[in-house]
């Protein structure tokens, strides 16, 4: 690992690997974020959802599902990829060491995030459930009782309902 990677991002490596909890996978997010996923939705979609963890060997993640495809960005790398829903597979979120992991399915690919945010998981699930895809929810609580008390009740959607809100002020879902 680079070194200043590590001085940059040590202490959030350090509780994600030692106390298996990601401190920046329930958030609102950032404005880069937000601006890199609005480049890829047309202007009548609106997001369903989305989960921010960490890709392995490549850094910070995030995906957001709207109404029609799952956009994928990898927050070190500018753009996003985006995957209509037609082309999905499968979506499976399993409580893992460090937070949930969720591995999305669809032809030609695998794309995983490690330490995703378990209420984040479960809505976008919801979200491709809703949708007929086959997903998977492993509804297991984070390992340490400190985690599992860690955020206030509904952050989850508050995150959802601004992300919402700041991608397209017209269309809050909910």
């Amino acid at each position: 690992m680079n070194i200043l990677k590590l001085l940059t991002h040590g202490n959030a490596l350090a509780e994600i690997f030692l106390e298996g909890h990601n401190p920046h996978a329930l958030r609102k997010l950032d404005t880069a974020d937000v601006d890199e996923l609005r480049q890829k939705m047309h202007s009548n979609e609106t997001l369903q959802a989305y989960v921010i963890g960490r890709i392995v060997g490549a850094g910070r993640g995030v995906w957001a599902v709207t109404d029609r495809a799952v956009l994928l960005r990898r927050a070190p790398l500018q753009g996003v990829e985006r995957i209509e829903l037609k082309q999905l597979e499968s979506f499976e979120a399993e409580r893992g060491r460090y937070g949930h992991s969720v591995r999305l399915k669809a032809p030609g690919r695998l794309s995983s995030l490690f330490g995703v945010d378990r209420d984040l998981a479960r809505s976008f699930h919801d979200a491709l459930k809703v949708r007929g895809l086959p997903s998977e929810f492993e509804d297991k609580p984070a390992r340490s009782a400190y985690w599992q008390d860690a955020s206030p009740a509904g952050w989850a959607q508050d995150c959802l309902r601004d992300a919402q809100l700041r991608l397209h002020p017209n269309s809050i879902v909910g």
